[in-house]
């Protein structure tokens, strides 16, 4: 694989051989998502492959208009061999990098990997954060011990889930959905496309920021911080990534407050899959069921409007056994487990 020309990109030449992808490059997406592609057919076969244009918009909006810097890693040879990602934080958690490095398979073993770890180690130092977090599969014991031999250690894990519809047991999915309403029957649930109003965004925030009840094992994080505007962002980075969003709110009929909310987004370079974002439920409101309510009424609203679906993706902390009982209890099956790793910088 060769490198996208010169000129065509920007050249980071005080670290490495590290060649900055621009989202409005499509040669140099293009060259990082093949190689991506080329990493997860050995690494992570069951996950969709990439698609450049998807990419180029990810790289451009990320997932609230915050997006990672992606660069790929040049040998003296001009080929790309490898891809580093840096995510910085900058509403919340600016103590933390969340990195990815990603090594071809055909140039592994070659120090790659620890060249670009320790320039992820560089890069956090000199933006003065004190935290790094890089992930691999939980079962793939050769990049632990990579980890771990680079000075990081385990700190949590997050199992991906994947509904296949054609194969959920619609009877016993119906039959949830009795006891479900009836355990719901203080809450009237609202279908709600964007664009939002200020006026409803305000009232999201709060179920929004519920999401920070859930587990994050021993990985050293703040809570998130959310408000109108950062809902906003979100709203304009999933329209500008080309997503069509479907949220689903649970909301109490005598306060009129939202209790409970779900998100599920089908991206139109991808139309048959879709994807679960949060899933939440104010401390507030729970126990009559609101979570499963709002999942089984989402199934059959995209039945309704995306018939064209046939999977579903959903990630959850692997110990948060509550929503884990939800997803299995309507047809959603592991996937894998992926471990994340942490280092501390200390002077």
């Amino acid at each position: 694989m060769s490198a996208p020309a010169a000129g065509s990109v920007a050249v980071d030449r005080d670290a490495m051989r590290l060649v900055a992808v621009d989202p409005h490059d499509l040669t140099a997406v293009t060259a990082s998502v093949e190689l991506l592609n080329a990493a997860q057919l050995v690494d992570d076969p069951d996950d969709h492959p990439g698609i450049p244009e998807l990419a180029a918009r990810w790289l451009e909006f990320g997932w609230d208009l915050d997006p990672e810097t992606r660069y790929l890693y040049v040998n003296a040879e001009g080929q790309a061999v490898a891809v580093l990602e840096v995510d910085l934080p900058r509403r919340d958690n600016l103590h933390l990098v969340w990195g990815s490095v990603v090594v071809h398979p055909e140039h592994r073993r070659r120090g790659h990997g620890t060249a670009l770890v320790a320039e992820l180690v560089r890069r956090a130092r000199e933006a003065g954060r004190t935290t790094i977090w890089l992930g691999t599969a939980e079962d793939d014991l050769g990049s632990r011990a990579f980890l771990e031999a680079n000075g990081f250690h385990y700190a949590s894990h997050d199992a991906r889930r994947k509904q296949v519809l054609s194969e959920v047991d619609s009877t016993a999915v119906d039959a949830l959905h009795t006891k479900a309403v009836e355990a719901a029957a203080d809450y009237v649930l609202e279908r709600l496309e964007p664009p939002h109003s200020d006026e409803l965004l305000a009232q999201l925030v709060e179920v929004t920021e519920a999401i920070n009840d859930a587990p994050m094992g021993d990985l050293t994080f703040e809570d998130e911080v959310f408000d109108v505007a950062r809902l906003r962002d979100i709203e304009t980075a999933r329209e500008g990534r080309g997503d069509r969003i479907y949220r689903l709110a649970a909301r109490h009929r005598e306060t009129g407050g939202i209790g409970g909310h779900t998100l599920v987004v089908v991206n139109q370079l991808r139309p048959e899959h879709a994807g679960q974002g949060d899933t939440a439920v104010h401390r507030d409101h729970r126990g009559h069921r609101l979570g499963l309510l709002l999942k089984i009424e989402m199934m059959r609203w995209l039945a309704e409007t995306e018939p064209q679906v046939t999977s579903i993706s959903t990630w959850n902390h692997a110990d948060n056994r509550y929503m884990i009982d939800v997803n299995e209890a309507i047809g959603y099956r592991l996937s894998r487990v992926f471990a994340m790793y942490e280092r501390t910088l200390t002077d």
